[in-house]
């Protein structure tokens, strides 16, 4: 009975580990949430958030509408991005060849680029494929505009 007990508790520990989201940017995105982050504050709502910031906004939700000074960290450059149907739009904030463009993720589902002014984040783009949205967001101004392409 003990045993099956351990082997129980074992698994549900198990179960509940592999339930958890590490990166925020592959939760999925309500598009037609009208949350715009007021409530949680100026530091997930604008600017490059720090490690201790980070922190102390863990349990708020920030649907990857702040630069993390982390992504920048772990950011490659970019090495072929004609294939980046988002770096057409982002035309109208910005002008992405003023800045070095680097990919903090890119998978199936969504793709978040860094437009890096040095060692700094001026901008980051995060482009929900399956969904055709993009989130052009400023390190001065937050989340500058939501769009769908498709």
């Amino acid at each position: 009975m003990k045993k099956q007990l351990a082997i129980l508790a074992a698994l549900a520990v198990l179960l509940g580990a592999c339930n958890q989201q590490e990166n925020p940017e592959q939760a999925p995105v309500n598009p037609d949430s009208e949350e715009t982050g007021d409530a949680i504050g100026d530091q997930t709502n604008k600017g490059i958030v720090t490690e201790d910031e980070d922190e102390e906004a863990a349990g708020e939700q920030n649907n990857g509408d702040t630069i993390h000074a982390s992504e920048a960290d772990n950011a490659l450059p970019a090495e072929d991005t004609s294939d980046y149907e988002e770096l057409e739009h982002v035309g109208d904030y910005f002008n992405p060849d003023d800045y070095e463009i680097r990919v903090a993720n890119d998978n199936p589902g969504n793709r978040v680029l860094l437009f890096m002014d040095g060692e700094k984040p001026a901008y980051k783009t995060v482009y929900i494929k399956h969904e055709g949205l993009l989130k052009v967001i400023s390190t001065d101004e937050g989340l500058m505009d939501q769009v769908h392409l498709k």
